[in-house]
């Protein structure tokens, strides 16, 4: 009665590794799927525009082009400009995706020197804040 026992007690251990075994072949076979972010992106054609030597007093205008890149419609909740020379114009409705967007910095030349202004774009995007720079050198 024991070797009966003993018998299939063996056969169970030996059937639940063999299950044991396939499971995991069957996991491994699966297809490798990448993980697919949800939501808006945002991302920028460029992020930083060189105005190049201008004269004192000019006014000039840099354009950012950006798109959503990302799966839900994108909004830009607050464009954030470093001084009171620079000022931003915006969509404020939200861009669906694939759809592009545009922001644009018009920079005042006010005082001589090297220009080194940031814009900060604050959105609902996963990258939820995206850092522009406007650069140039004034002539006096």
């Amino acid at each position: 009665m024991n070797k009966i026992i003993s018998f299939f007690i063996i056969l169970i251990l030996v059937v639940s590794c063999v299950c044991a075994q396939n499971k995991e072949k069957k996991e491994s076979e699966k297809p490798f799927v990448p993980k697919v972010t949800s939501g808006a992106e945002i991302e920028f054609d460029k992020i930083v525009h060189d105005y190049g030597t201008i004269e004192m007093g000019d006014v000039k205008t840099g354009v950012f082009t950006f798109s959503n890149v990302g799966n839900k419609p994108l909004v830009l909740f607050d464009v954030i400009v470093s001084c009171d020379c620079t000022e931003v114009v915006w969509q404020k409705e939200p861009i669906m995706p694939g759809k592009t967007g545009t922001i644009k910095a018009v920079y005042t030349a006010k005082t001589a020197g090297l220009i080194s202004k940031q814009i900060t774009v604050q959105s609902n995007a996963q990258t939820d804040r995206i850092k522009l720079q406007l650069k140039g050198n004034v002539n006096e």
